[in-house]
């Protein structure tokens, strides 16, 4: 039995909005702006199922030399840390949590990383799988298993916590665990796939307490 956690927007947030950090790079270095929406395609194109080290793969699909690639890079993951922060609801529901924990993110290896260690994030968690490090992404099933290996918890009696319907939900479904999407901002999520249903749906990371509970995850 275990609680398993998305890493960004469900316990980090981000102080600018990182599009604006992206185009304000973009800017500098004489280039038209990137829309989200296609920074996120080409995100997800290379992260899934592959192992990827840093974001340099990313930004190559936007400027033809790689050296300016590597530059956006470093400046970008620079500036997103530094603007990075820990939710509060999040540091304490993970210092109180009792259960096994485990962190399921998705994201290159270093920049995952990096976040990790500025928040000291791996005195909570029993173990951390990186879809950087692994070669395996959201919404597969297979990430959420190595996790689930690693602890020796069964589906059945785990759950994962995550705030996008799309990834986090369908995912754990997939995997057969009980899914929680956490909503912040209460946004609606009308017209999204039905298998992106979560089994709860909270504002507030401390409503974990009563899930946990109700689920019997000791």
């Amino acid at each position: 039995m275990a609680s398993l956690f998305d890493l960004d927007g469900t316990i980090l947030g981000n102080y600018r909005e990182k599009g604006e950090i992206r185009n304000e790079l973009a800017r500098k270095y004489g280039l038209p702006g990137i829309e989200a929406e296609e920074y996120y395609e080409v995100f997800r194109q290379v992260i899934h199922d592959n192992k990827v080290n840093d974001r340099v793969p990313v930004f190559e699909r936007f400027v033809e030399e790689k050296a300016i690639a590597e530059r956006i890079a470093e400046e970008y993951g620079k500036i997103s840390l530094e603007n990075t922060f820990i939710y509060p609801d999040a540091e304490e529901v993970l210092r109180e949590i009792k259960s096994e924990k485990g962190l399921v993110t998705d994201g290159p290896s270093l920049t995952q990383r990096r976040k990790i260690e500025k928040f000291e994030l791996e005195k909570y968690f029993d173990c951390i799988v990186i879809s950087g490090e692994v070669g395996y992404s959201k919404p597969g099933k297979e990430i959420f298993r190595i996790a689930l290996d690693s602890l020796d918890a069964s589906a059945e009696e785990s759950l994962y916590v995550g705030n996008v319907p799309e990834i986090d939900v369908v995912g754990a479904r997939r995997a057969g665990l009980v899914s929680v999407l956490v909503n912040r901002e209460g946004r609606s999520y009308e017209g999204s796939n039905p298998y992106s249903e979560p089994d709860y749906e909270i504002g507030d990371m401390r409503d974990l307490y009563g899930i946990i509970e109700g689920e019997g995850i000791t």
